[in-house]
Parts: C-alpha cells; structure tokens; sequence
C-alpha cells in the first residue's frame, strides 16, 4: 500500500490527522523538498526516509527515477508514505505517479492536504474568496513551458489568482494581464516560504513588485497572489504578529524531540530545525540536518541539554 499524503504549506501543524497517523504507522517516506522534514520525526525508529527533492535549475532526481522507487517498494508488502508538500493533487504530479501504481497493481490511497495557496494566503490575512472582492479562484503554475505558445489563460478581474512557483513568470505574467485590462495598480503580493517563521513576503502592485521582490531577495518557492483580496494583509496578517516570527533557532540535543517541543516553538511563529548530537543519536537525521542546514540559516542555538552542548563546541 503506498499513501500519498499532503503534507501542507509548511508549518507543522498543518499536516492532516490521517496524514499524520499514516506516517506514524510508515516503514518508508519518501518525501520531497517542500516536505518540513520536521514531520519525519512523527515516523518509528525503524522507518526509512528516502529524499527525492526536485530543487529548481539544479540536477536532481528525475520523475522516472522516483517511479522506479514507488514501484520497489510499493511491491514489497510494506506500508509506504509518498509525503508532498501542499495538496499532492495541486501541481503535485499525483496522476504520473498513481499510474505507476496502477500498472504495477499496487494498491494505493490519496490523504489531501493544505494547498499553500489556501495556507500563506491565510496566514497572511488575505481570504482567497471574499463577498465584493473576489468571487473565485485561479490555481496557476508559473513553471511555463518556453515550447508553449499560449503561456497564460484569460483572466477575470473579480477574482483571486494564485501563482504556484511564480517569481520568475512575473516578466511574462504581468504584462499579460496589464494587456487584457488589469490596472497597473492592481493590488499583488508575493511570498516565499509561506507559514514558516522564515517566510518573507512584498506586497505591492503590478507596476511596483517585481521591484519589491528583487529588493527584498524573495526566491522561490514562492506564491503570488494577485486581486482585491491583498488588500485585506495589513490589517489581518495575525501570523506576523505572533510573539516569536521570524526568529531563527537552532535546537541541539543528544536525543530526538517530542513534537510539542517543537510545536511549542513554531506555533509562536518561531522557524526552528532540531539537531541531534553524539553517539545515542538517530542516524537517518544526519544527512537530512546536513542538507536543511546548507539551505537555512539560524541566528539564535538554544542547547536542549548539557551535553549536546560539549559535543556541538568540539
């Protein structure tokens, strides 16, 4: 059986009661970049993670390679996580990979999750849908294909466009829009790394963002979102507002977490990875720590016991 389970936008949290249950009970993750690996830290001692994330414009794992994997292990009686970030059927590539299943007849299941449309907008305080200002939803992907003549659909104005991985499209995007009637001053905003504590986010116009996101270094991944509904961020962004946003902290212990020790952290805004030391620690998180800490960046190391401590200072 292999569970393709969102794992939702980022915080957490935001991963489903099923979703959750399904990596409690896994014998393999596979799980890709997107994915907080701080969720692999719900999964047994004896369950195995293996990485297949996709980071843009740099050689990584191809989608055959990864089909190959789901047919290795799926085929072996054990119960399998296919963990994606968001929702697995928005953007997710859900369908090439239930195909494999299919063919090779392994039995399957597919948990949604949180899309991180519906996630940063929301903990940014923009609804996607609102009466007067928005009266539906465009779920876009900015990964457009140079072959492709028609790069973007017609757009309606009283609604919410989402861009998935947009940062680079806003060159083609905007104009597009501008030139089917959209004021220059409609309302955008644009962020990265949405319900982390390290999110970054410009909120702007059509004729200012693109200005604001290279002066504010936004990268993605990252989502825009372009309508009436931005208006709406300065006065319910509630997740900036949290105590501890935006702070950085590195926990270093000999022993791996509970999860409300992290929560405790994040559900203050804090972003926050936990780093396990000395001989008594669990293996399969040290390439994982290798990799998120060449990614991320921390200002503040909070040693949870005092031998952590010797052993992270030699």
């Amino acid at each position: 059986m292999i569970s393709f389970v969102g794992s939702g936008p980022g915080d957490l949290e935001l991963i489903t009661a099923k979703g959750q249950r399904r990596l409690q009970e896994a014998d393999v993750v596979i799980y890709d970049r997107l994915v907080n690996p701080l969720l692999l830290f719900h999964c047994s001692k004896t369950c195995q993670f293996i990485y297949v994330g996709k980071t843009p414009y740099v050689a990584s794992m191809k989608q055959t390679e990864i089909n190959q994997l789901l047919t290795i292990y799926g085929n072996k009686n054990q119960r399998v996580v296919r963990l994606k970030g968001g929702d697995p059927a928005i953007f997710g590539r859900l369908l090439e990979e239930l195909a494999v299943c299919k063919e090779n007849h392994i039995s399957f299941e597919v948990i949604p999750g949180i899309t991180a449309a519906s996630g940063t907008a929301v903990y940014n305080g923009m609804p996607l849908t609102e009466r007067g200002q928005a009266q539906s939803v465009t779920f876009m992907t900015g990964r457009i294909q140079t072959s492709e003549e028609n790069h973007f659909p017609v757009m309606g104005k009283n609604q919410t466009i989402c861009l998935y991985m947009g940062v680079e499209a806003l060159k083609k995007f905007i104009p597009h829009l501008i030139n089917q009637g959209f004021l220059p001053d409609t309302k955008i905003c644009a962020i990265s790394w949405g319900t982390y504590g390290r999110q970054q986010k410009a909120v702007g116009t059509l004729l200012t963002i693109e200005d604001l996101i290279e002066k504010q270094k936004i990268t993605n991944p990252a989502m825009i979102i372009v309508g009436e509904v931005v208006s709406n961020e300065a006065s319910y962004n509630w997740f900036q507002q949290l105590p501890k946003y935006g702070q950085r902290v590195l926990l270093v212990s000999t022993r791996s977490p509970e999860i409300s020790e992290l929560i405790a952290y994040t559900e203050k805004g804090a972003d926050v990875w936990w780093q396990q030391v000395g001989e008594k620690r669990d293996l399969r998180f040290d390439s994982i720590s290798e990799r998120y800490l060449a990614e991320q960046s921390y200002h503040e190391v909070i040693f949870v016991d005092k031998k952590a401590k010797e052993l992270y200072q030699t």
